[in-house]
């Protein structure tokens, strides 16, 4: 390997190679070269220099050699300027000239020409030998970059492939393209797409076939981001470095989601927007919100200041009697509650109700806690630690509903249903942890098994994250909580083969994606 690593990545249309390749050169630091881009560029020249492309009709062979001649001129070459990619022609930005209708029916008369192609595959070599990059297409691992560091060839069911640009068109038409029925029928899109790759597959020149030394990777049950990373680690292995594996889970769940979502909506509108209580757990997404005008009140006394505008309750929820007074304030109420954590309000006002007495396993003071006590009563108890569980005690005759803090620790909670059960009360159980907290927690579980390095990303106050630390820690000694990655300190032996990595329920996509770029750095 020379001072550059170069990525090939090839396969069929619709297999989402622009995408992948896009997102594997930010996360490495490369270069995208966007072939089509410099198609585009070279036509631009072409279309300066006075060749008309009418002429490709009338005068086919006169055409073809004007284009050879031609084509040997410009210089084209891809770079990156305060994070945008340029396309240069001659040393010239034509990135606002690529786009016009005259540049595309250029494009496309032109680039069958054998010599141009030749042409752009010199350069797209030649910056390859300048810079690092990652170069997608049907030809570069076999033709453009036989020497490769990395070669992918990236396939998908046909069917699989066919659906993604069917929901592409759905959304296309939403937004006012007018589509042929075609276009938005499933079983016709996929027949094109057979079609397109028998035409790739057996054409003359550069067909599309796997290099020997590719890698097959099929995406037709990836996520984008798995595939990103899956490339990713490919590289690690080449340049002799640890893997990077993330947690399919890691990151925000669907109601943390849906509530910063709706949060970041409101925003938009404009107005006196606050929230009851910090809107999730993470400083980072506070603090952004906080730039957007979005505020954050604490107390009942702080609600009439606000009765002429927008107040969200956080997805922890609120006790029944706060939901009432913000209610009555006055103010338009935004309600982002969780789903899962209104089923246990539901479950434990009606048990309360009955008479019963409603034990939440959560922690002290935390927020959804708070929220679910004010639903429940006044014979409630929160328990948290063992001790408090063989300390609990209340007339055996008073029947008993169990409830979980949607977040706790899993194999805690059983343990202290059982030490509950073994005192004999008529005891009503619910396991109210939310199945995807449950599944992140195992799956960090068995990532932290069997990595070197596990890294926990989330807000210092989140207690979903912290539970993530404690499973991680027990499995993994060389465990790190981290809320960004500035925070991040790593120093390796130079032995570790996996790093692993998770996050918690309020950790938003972009900080998960710069701990993942600082621990793929070469400087440890």
């Amino acid at each position: 390997m020379g001072a550059c690593f170069n990525i090939a990545i090839d396969g069929p249309a619709g297999a989402g190679k622009s995408t992948i390749a896009k997102q594997v050169a930010a996360q490495m630091g490369s270069v995208y070269v966007d072939t089509g881009a410099m198609y585009r560029a070279m036509a631009l020249y072409l279309l300066e220099k006075g060749l008309d492309p009418k002429m490709a009709k009338e005068d086919p062979a006169g055409f073809v050699k004007q284009v050879e001649t031609l084509c040997k001129e410009p210089q084209i070459s891809i770079e990156y300027r305060d994070g945008v990619q340029v396309v240069l022609l001659n040393g010239e930005n034509v990135n606002a000239k690529l786009r016009t209708q005259e540049v595309s029916d250029m494009a496309s008369k032109s680039s069958g020409v054998g010599r141009l192609r030749k042409r752009l595959v010199e350069l797209q070599q030649d910056l390859a030998k300048k810079t690092s990059v990652v170069m997608d297409g049907r030809d570069i691992g076999t033709v453009v970059l036989p020497d490769a560091d990395v070669k992918v060839y990236l396939t998908a069911d046909s069917r699989v492939r066919a659906r993604r640009r069917y929901l592409e068109n759905l959304e296309a038409e939403k937004k006012g393209r007018d589509l042929s029925p075609e276009d938005l029928d499933l079983d016709a899109i996929e027949k094109d797409v057979k079609e397109r790759d028998e035409r790739d597959m057996n054409r003359a020149e550069s067909p599309l076939r796997q290099a020997e030394d590719a890698v097959l990777v099929d995406s037709s049950d990836m996520t984008i981001d798995q595939v990103v990373e899956t490339i990713l680690n490919l590289a690690a292995q080449k340049k002799g470095r640890p893997q990077v594996i993330t947690a399919r889970t890691a990151g925000f769940c669907f109601g943390v989601e849906k509530a910063v979502a709706a949060v970041y909506e409101e925003a938009a509108k404009g107005g006196d927007i606050v929230t009851f209580g910090p809107i999730i757990h993470n400083e980072a997404v506070v603090e952004d919100l906080k730039k957007k005008g979005v505020g954050v009140i604490e107390t009942e006394e702080e609600i009439p200041a606000h009765a002429d505008g927008t107040i969200v309750i956080r997805s922890h929820g609120v006790p029944r009697d706060l939901y009432e007074k913000l209610e009555a304030s006055g103010a338009r109420i935004v309600d982002t509650t969780c789903t899962f954590v209104k089923r246990i309000h539901e479950i434990v006002w009606k048990a309360s109700r009955e008479g019963r007495h409603i034990v939440i396993i959560g922690n002290h003071g935390h927020a959804e806690t708070l929220g679910t006590m004010g639903w429940s009563g006044d014979a409630v108890t929160v328990i948290e630690t063992r001790g408090e569980a063989e300390a609990f005690s209340v007339d055996p005759a008073t029947p008993i509903t169990v409830v979980a803090q949607t977040t706790f620790h899993s194999d805690k909670f059983e343990e202290l249903v059982a030490i509950l059960r073994n005192k004999g009360y008529n005891t009503e159980v619910n396991n109210t942890i939310c199945n995807a907290t449950h599944e992140r927690q195992l799956e960090a579980r068995e990532l932290a098994k069997r990595a070197d390095v596990m890294i926990v990303i989330g807000g210092k106050g989140s207690s979903n994250t912290a539970r993530l630390y404690e499973i991680c820690k027990a499995e993994c000694e060389q465990t790190c909580f981290v809320q960004k990655a500035e925070d991040l300190h790593l120093r390796l032996a130079g032995t570790e083969k996996l790093i692993g990595i998770t996050a918690g329920a309020s950790t938003p996509k972009n900080i998960i994606e710069e701990v993942q770029k600082d621990v793929r750095r070469t400087d440890f």
